[in-house]
């Protein structure tokens, strides 16, 4: 049962951080500046900036970064929950 719920918290957040990303984009476009956009459309930047390894016969690039806004923290719960209630 354990195993259940697991998985439902983190397909939560892999399609309720794609959700709302996705709408978080699109809906940024169209709301007009003020603190309403500033609070649900302003990302908090997590991550650490791209790194280059260079062994000489072999190079290869790390990074990674993620942009997460109010609007995906919500569809984040939202699609937790409604995993969990099915």
């Amino acid at each position: 049962m354990a195993r259940r719920k697991l998985g439902h918290v983190i397909t939560g957040i892999i399609v309720g951080g794609i959700i709302g990303s996705a709408l978080s984009s699109l809906l940024s476009g169209i709301f007009p500046k003020g603190p309403v956009k500033n609070l649900f459309f302003s990302a908090l930047k997590v991550g650490f900036s791209a790194t280059e390894v260079n062994l000489g016969f072999f190079s290869f690039t790390l990074g990674l970064g993620i942009n997460i806004t109010l609007v995906t923290v919500i569809f984040i719960f939202l699609v937790i929950y409604l995993l969990h209630k099915l």
